[in-house]
């Protein structure tokens, strides 16, 4: 076998390698989630995770270090793919009809409640186990970070400090979440529809 033959190969072997820990890592990342949602954290135990996901018990601790740990990387993957999922959503709004700061920011807010209206397994999940370490992580994900950049220039433009701006959109972040959790999981002690526009309505406020 030839040296261009093995550099032929092992570029392969090593796409493959990585394409099945991502297929494990993602059947492990789903079963978990089912699990979490519909038994809850405490009441699943690691030998269940794996014998849903289909994958050795080792394999399960090749990637995370316990059931916590494992909760945690759960939670960042949908919120991620949540938040990629509505920028895109924002990006093509703005493709139809242009959008103040204050609109693309409403819009921003509106599509992620919509999504946590229509699946309140992930709202509970995330707002049950939402440790200040992991809100930390969630807060300054990559995925939220064209949110921040925008958010704070938009805010100086007007003569604000970037330190204000980030305050306010902590302040927003922390708002929508409890409210949503409150009102949509709760159900108290107002229906989401009724707390709706004053919500929106606080939010503007922030904003101005």
């Amino acid at each position: 076998m030839t040296n261009s033959h093995f550099k032929k190969v092992i570029p392969e072997m090593g796409g493959k390698l990585l394409e099945n820990k991502k297929l494990k890592m993602a059947r492990l990342y789903e079963a978990a989630y089912d699990l979490f949602t519909s038994k809850g954290v405490h009441a699943t135990v690691v030998d269940e995770i794996v014998r849903h996901a289909g994958v050795a018990k080792g394999t399960f601790y090749l990637y995370c270090r316990d059931k916590y740990d494992l909760v945690d990387k759960v939670i960042i993957r949908k919120t991620s793919a949540l938040l990629e999922k509505t920028m895109l959503a924002l990006a093509q709004k703005k493709e139809k009809q242009p959008l103040s700061f204050q609109e693309s920011v409403i819009f921003f807010v509106d599509s992620l409640i919509h999504a946590f209206q229509n699946d309140t397994r992930f709202l509970e999940l995330v707002f049950k186990n939402l440790s200040p370490e992991l809100f930390e992580h969630l807060f300054h994900c990559t995925e939220l970070e064209d949110v921040r950049r925008k958010f704070i220039e938009n805010f100086m433009l007007n003569g604000g400090t970037s330190e204000v701006a980030g305050q306010r959109l902590y302040l927003i972040v922390c708002m929508v979440g409890s409210v949503s959790y409150s009102s949509i999981i709760m159900k108290m002690p107002y229906q989401f529809d009724e707390i709706r526009p004053e919500l929106y309505r606080s939010i503007e406020q922030i904003l101005s």
